[in-house]
């Protein structure tokens, strides 16, 4: 069994937001904003060594832009992207912006120089819904959803508590153990590696990549 580990894509907080946007209760999506951003305390982490991967794009960037590409439901047309290469050599910063059909966007950032700090915003016709903390568990603080009506006060959605890790937990128990797919799918997996890729081309080549 296979399966992506984004434990944030099977909390009730990503759930819920999902749901409203199936649902209709923002109207027609047009805009996903996402960040997840931290700083090292030491530079000799592996995720700062080129040869082995790093880079906060992989690292870091993979949240926003995997809930992003939840929230579109495929894969973007054409992206661009803008890193800043540490004395590390690798990504430390990185802004993308993705277009997908229907006039869509997401923009997305993450980085590993800069205090921590991660967010996300679903905007629609009808209103906008906002993800505090929506990709770490380590703090246990509470994960709220607030939606933003166009007209009128904003409501706090109410959100089951839930430790960040079980509902990964429990697919993957229920995937090896009950032969359930798994809730993240590799055409999912795949689309990311492939998102990720045309956005370091990008950043590279200064020029807009399509996919």
């Amino acid at each position: 069994v296979l399966a992506e580990a984004f434990m944030y894509r099977h909390h009730p907080q990503t759930k819920i937001a999902q749901e409203w946007v199936r649902n209709g209760r923002l109207g027609d999506i047009k805009l996903v904003r996402a960040a997840f951003n931290f700083r090292f305390g030491t530079r000799d982490n592996i995720r700062l060594v080129p040869e082995w991967g790093g880079g906060c794009l992989w690292d870091v960037g993979v949240y926003p832009l995997s809930l992003a590409q939840a929230i579109m439901g495929e894969t973007p047309q054409s992206v661009l992207g803008s890193q800043w290469i540490g004395d590390t050599g690798v990504d430390e910063f990185f802004t993308a912006q993705m277009q997908y059909s229907g006039g869509r966007m997401a923009q997305i950032a993450s980085a590993f120089c800069s205090p921590f700090y991660t967010t996300a915003e679903i905007i629609g016709t009808d209103g906008r819904l906002t993800m505090n903390r929506p990709f770490v568990g380590h703090d246990n603080a509470d994960r709220r959803l607030l939606f933003h009506p166009a007209e009128g006060e904003p409501q706090e959605i109410s959100v089951p508590e839930m430790e960040l890790y079980l509902g990964e937990v429990e697919d993957m128990h229920a995937a090896i153990l009950d032969g359930q797919p798994n809730y993240l799918s590799l055409i999912e997996t795949r689309n990311h590696v492939k998102t990720v890729l045309a956005l370091y081309e990008s950043a590279q080549t200064g020029q807009v990549v399509t996919l």
